[in-house]
């Protein structure tokens, strides 16, 4: 008997079938090929496109709406009821100052006031050395603010105001007004501050004009090249400086006074801008 087996036909209707597919993968991958490559060439496209970046500056000349000083009167002593009264009498003299010198009784707040008792420091005069000899022991320094001045407690008063108005000339005059009060009680004042109002106005009018200021910049770079200034492609805000009136420097950091009742605020961005063909 042959062992040959009979040989199985071939169904030539698969052929057309097979040829499509293969024909559908490769038209595919042509087409991720040439997708993949354009897309390389339009982002070389847009890195090798002319760009200029600059930083505009703006500064705005402007008065502090609001000023405000801390003061504190202060008493020590050894008498706690000398000490309370003598707080009490002055802290009315100084609120006759207050509204003397022009302000509202709702523009003056006097915390509650504190004390404090100190008690003599301890020492050891003397101790005996090894021989049983007493010799006398270096005093260490003493902190006063802790401790008792003399060889009985001490007692000590405080009571701190607040000031705080729109009449930013009134508080710099009352800081530099000479007062002494009386009974042993001292007043200590605070440097005045003063604080802009309108601070996110006054921003939003700097930035607006740094803005033309880069873009009149970037213009002026580029003139007489055969090219203009085109869209922006990017903007960041940079450093805000509140300084003294004209004494605004050229720091990167950002700063602010508190100290001066007229001051100048500057603004800088950083600006990028496409460059096209005139």
């Amino acid at each position: 008997m042959s062992s040959d087996k009979p040989i199985r036909s071939v169904n030539l209707t698969l052929l057309p079938s097979l040829a499509f597919l293969f024909f559908g993968v490769a038209l595919a991958l042509a087409f991720v090929i040439a997708s993949d490559k354009v897309g390389k060439s339009i982002g070389q496209l847009k890195n090798n496109r002319p760009e200029i970046t600059v930083k505009g500056v703006a500064t705005l000349d402007v008065r502090s709406g609001q000023g405000s000083i801390v003061g504190t009167l202060s008493w020590r002593g050894e008498n706690f009821n000398d000490g309370r009264a003598a707080m009490l009498a002055q802290r009315a003299v100084m609120q006759k100052l207050l509204k003397e010198a022009g302000f509202a009784e709702a523009e003056v707040v006097f915390a509650a006031s504190e004390f404090t008792r100190l008690e003599p420091a301890a020492f050891t005069e003397f101790a005996p050395n090894q021989d049983g000899v007493r010799t006398p022991i270096q005093r260490a320094p003493v902190d006063y603010n802790r401790f008792a001045r003399g060889k009985v407690p001490e007692f000590t008063f405080a009571q701190t105001f607040y000031v705080e108005t729109p009449n930013v000339d009134r508080v710099l005059a009352f800081s530099r007004q000479e007062i002494y009060l009386e009974q042993g009680v001292t007043l200590s004042r605070g440097t005045p501050t003063f604080r802009l109002l309108q601070l996110n106005e006054a921003k939003q009018e700097l930035l607006e004009a740094a803005a033309k200021d880069a873009q009149r910049r970037a213009a002026t770079m580029v003139a007489g090249s055969g090219s203009k200034v085109g869209s922006p492609l990017d903007a960041s805000q940079g450093v805000i400086q509140i300084c003294a009136k004209d004494r605004v420097g050229e720091s990167d950091a950002n700063s602010i006074d508190f100290y001066s009742i007229e001051k100048t605020i500057r603004v800088v961005v950083t600006m990028r801008f496409e460059i096209v063909k005139e």
